[in-house]
C-alpha cells in the first residue's frame, strides 16, 4: 500500500492519467446494423493533410484506504486544441505531428501557467496503420513528466480499425495491457469496449484494473485519423493490500476543422532519445560534508526541489543521500517543513527522502511529526506512512506506530491516523518476517490480539487488514482469522473475508463458503464472495451452491464475484452458462452485464 498510496499523494495530475484508460464503447449485445462492404469506415491518410480538435478530459479520483474513515478525492480538467498534420505515409506506417494551439490543464480548480505552456510544445506520433500509437518523440526540452502525461492523453482516443463487422484487439495504456472488443454500428460509427486487463506476468501481485465503459468513435473519410469520439469509464484498481482508487473518465475528441493552416517547421525537431523509466538512479555512497556544507547543500537541494517542474526524482534521491550522510539534516529539514513555505508537492516529496534514507535519525525525525500534534493531520499521515516504508525500523519507530496504532492519538481531525499506523505496521512486517522472525512473531501476535481485544469494531477491523498486509503464507495465520467469519460486528467479518482472500483463498475456502451461506448482512456477504472469487480449484458443491444463490442475491457486488466465480469456472462446470445467460436478461447492474457478456461472446 505504501508505493501506491505515495504515488497518488505526491503525483497531482499524474495518476489520473495514468489511471484513466482507453475510452471504451456501447455494449454489443445489440446486433449492429447491416452494413455495406463499401460503406464501412475505415481510417484515412492523406501526406499534408491539417487538422485541429477540440479536446476536452474530466476526471475525478476518489482513493479510500482501509481504517481511513474517509477518502481522499480530486478532480482534474483538461481542455483544449489539437493542431493535427499527417507527415509521412509509407507501408510501415504514419507519422504524424501533434500540438496543443491551446491547452489548460488544472487540478482541484488549479492551474499553472508554465504546465500550459510546456504541453503546448509540438509532438510526433508514429502510428500503425490501422490506429494504434505505436512511437511517440518529443524535442529535448521537454520532461518526462509531461511527455508521459502527453503519451496518455493520446492513448486516451486510440482506436484499432479492422476488416469484418466485429473484432478483437490488444492495445496498452498507461494502466497496462487490455484487451478490446470492437464492433460497427453504423456508416461512420465503430463502438468500443475494453473487455478486461490483462496482467503482464502471471501471478504478479501488481493489482489488474476493473473496468465499465463506453466509447462512440465516428470516422469520416474526409479527415486523416478520426472525426470524433465521446468517452465515459469507472476504472476501479484495488490493491492488494486494501487500498482502493476508484476513477471516473469523461472525455471528447472532436473535428473542429479540416483546413487548418499548421505549420509543418514546428515538428521538425530532433527527437530526444527515450530514457529508460524503469531505470533506478544510481545509489551513490554518500560524501562525508562538513555541518555547514552540509546543510547549505539541502537547503539548496530543497529550493531547487520546490521549483521543479521536471526532474523531481534526481532531486529528492540527492536530498535522501544528504539525510544518510549527516545525522543532524533530518531536524533542519524538519524545522522547514515547519516554518518556510514550500508547494505541497514539495512537502510530500521530503517525506518520500525521509522514507528513502531510513536512517535512525531519519525515523525519529518522521516520529515526532506523529506524535506532536502541532503538525497538520496530513503531516501525521505523511509520517507514518513514510515510516511504514523504511527498511530497518528501529524500536522507537515500532513503539510510536504502536502507540498511534491503539488510538492513543485520536482527536477530532486525526481520527484516521490510528488505523494508518496500523496498516503500516502491517507493511513492516513483511520485511521483517523475511529478516527479524523473532520480531515478526511478536508484531503478529499483537496485530492479532488487536484484532480480538480493540476498543472499537473499527478498530478490530483495522487490524485484521494490517495482517493481510504481512502477507504471511503460514498457514496458520488463516486459521486465526477464520473464528473471525463468526464475529458479532459485520465490519470485522469483512475484514475477516477481505483478508483471507489477500493472503489466499483455497485453503480457506469451505469456511468462506460456509459464512457466504449463513450470512445475511449484505456488505459481508459482498466481502466473502469477493474473496471466494479468487478460488482456484472449488468444488463441484461449492459452484452448486454459488449458481442456487446468485438468483436471489441483492447485494451488487456479491453478485459480480458470484458471477467472476462461475465464469472461471464454466470451463470445468458448463452448467454455469444456463446461470449466466439467465442472469444477463434481468441484471440492471452495467459491470455485471460487461463480465457476463464477455463470457458468453469469448469467440472459441
Amino acid at each position: 500500500m505504501t508505493r501506491a498510496y505515495r504515488r497518488l499523494l505526491l503525483w497531482g495530475a499524474v495518476p489520473l492519467l495514468l489511471l484513466a484508460a482507453v475510452l471504451l464503447l456501447n455494449s454489443p449485445r445489440d446486433e449492429p446494423e447491416a452494413v455495406s462492404a463499401d460503406a464501412r469506415p475505415s481510417l484515412q491518410w492523406r501526406e499534408g493533410r491539417s487538422q485541429q480538435y477540440d479536446v476536452r478530459v474530466d476526471s475525478t479520483f476518489l482513493m479510500t484506504m482501509p481504517g481511513a474513515a474517509s477518502g481522499q478525492s480530486m478532480a482534474l480538467h483538461m481542455d483544449g486544441v489539437l493542431d493535427f498534420r499527417t507527415l509521412e505515409v509509407d507501408p510501415a506506417g504514419v507519422l504524424v505531428g501533434m500540438q496543443f494551439s491551446t491547452m489548460t490543464m488544472s487540478i482541484a480548480g488549479n492551474a499553472d501557467p508554465e504546465v500550459n505552456r510546456l504541453l503546448a510544445t509540438p509532438f510526433r506520433v508514429r502510428f500503425e496503420l490501422n490506429g494504434p500509437p505505436e512511437r511517440f518523440e518529443f524535442p529535448a526540452a521537454l520532461g518526462e513528466e509531461l511527455r508521459e502525461v502527453i503519451r496518455n492523453l493520446v492513448r486516451m482516443f486510440q482506436v484499432t480499425i479492422r476488416h469484418g463487422d466485429q473484432w478483437l484487439a490488444r492495445e496498452t495504456n498507461a494502466s497496462g495491457s487490455y484487451e478490446a472488443a470492437y464492433s460497427r454500428v453504423g456508416l461512420s460509427t465503430v463502438s468500443k469496449r475494453k473487455r478486461r486487463y490483462v496482467s503482464q506476468v502471471p501471478g504478479s501481485p501488481v493489482p489488474v484494473p476493473e473496468v465499465v465503459s463506453e466509447e462512440s468513435i465516428s470516422i469520416d473519410r474526409n479527415s486523416d485519423w478520426i472525426a470524433a469520439m465521446s468517452v465515459e469509464e469507472t476504472v476501479v484498481t484495488r490493491d492488494p493490500t486494501g487500498l482502493l482508487v476508484e476513477v471516473e473518465n469523461r472525455a471528447s475528441l472532436d473535428l473542429r476543422s479540416t483546413a487548418t493552416a499548421a505549420n509543418p517547421v514546428a515538428w521538425r525537431f530532433v527527437a530526444a532519445a527515450q530514457p529508460d523509466a524503469a531505470a533506478e538512479p544510481a545509489r551513490a555512497e554518500p560524501q562525508p560534508l562538513e555541518p555547514e556544507e552540509a546543510e547549505r547543500q539541502l537547503r539548496s537541494g530543497v529550493g531547487a526541489l520546490d521549483v521543479a517542474v521536471e526532474g523531481r526524482r534526481p532531486l529528492i534521491h540527492r536530498l535522501r543521500d544528504l539525510i544518510r550522510s549527516n545525522g543532524q539534516l533530518p531536524r533542519v529539514l524538519l524545522d522547514m517543513l515547519q516554518n518556510e513555505q514550500l508547494a505541497d508537492r514539495t512537502r510530500a516529496d521530503l517525506y518520500l527522502a525521509f522514507e528513502l534514507a531510513g536512517t535512525p535519525e531519519a525515523q525519529a525525525a518522521l516520529a515526532s511529526v506523529v506524535t506532536d500534534a502541532s503538525w497538520s493531520p496530513q503531516d501525521g499521515m505523511r509520517a507514518i506512512v513514510a515510516l511504514g516504508g523504511v527498511a530497518n525500523p528501529t524500536a522507537e519507530t515500532l513503539s510510536v506506530l504502536w502507540d498511534a496504532a491503539r488510538g492513543g492519538l485520536t482527536g477530532s481531525d486525526r481520527d484516521d491516523l490510528p488505523g494508518t499506523a496500523a496498516l503500516a505496521l502491517g507493511n513492516l512486517g513483511r520485511g521483517l518476517r523475511a529478516a527479524r522472525e523473532e520480531d515478526y512473531v511478536s508484531l503478529r501476535a499483537d496485530l492479532l490480539d488487536g484484532a480480538s481485544t480493540a476498543s472499537s469494531d473499527h478498530q478490530r477491523a483495522v487490524f485484521l487488514y494490517a495482517l493481510g498486509n504481512t502477507a504471511d503464507p503460514d498457514p496458520s495465520m488463516r486459521a486465526d482469522i477464520v473464528p473471525f467469519l463468526d464475529d458479532p460486528a459485520p465490519e470485522v467479518r469483512s475484514a475477516a473475508a477481505k483478508t483471507l482472500g489477500r493472503l489466499g483463498t483455497s485453503e480457506a475456502a469451505e469456511d468462506l463458503l460456509r459464512s457466504f451461506e449463513q450470512e445475511r448482512n449484505d456488505q459481508v456477504r459482498g466481502s466473502i464472495a469477493e474473496a471466494l472469487a479468487a478460488w482456484d480449484d472449488p468444488s463441484p458443491a461449492a459452484v452448486q451452491s454459488v449458481r442456487t444463490a446468485i438468483r436471489s442475491e441483492r447485494d451488487e457486488r456479491a453478485r459480480y464475484n458470484m458471477a467472476i466465480l462461475l465464469a472461471n469456472t464454466t470451463p470445468a462446470f458448463p452448467e454455469n452458462r444456463a446461470v449466466l445467460e439467465q442472469l444477463i436478461a434481468t441484471e440492471q447492474s452495467k459491470r455485471i452485464v460487461q463480465r457476463v457478456s464477455e463470457i458468453l461472446h469469448e469467440p472459441r
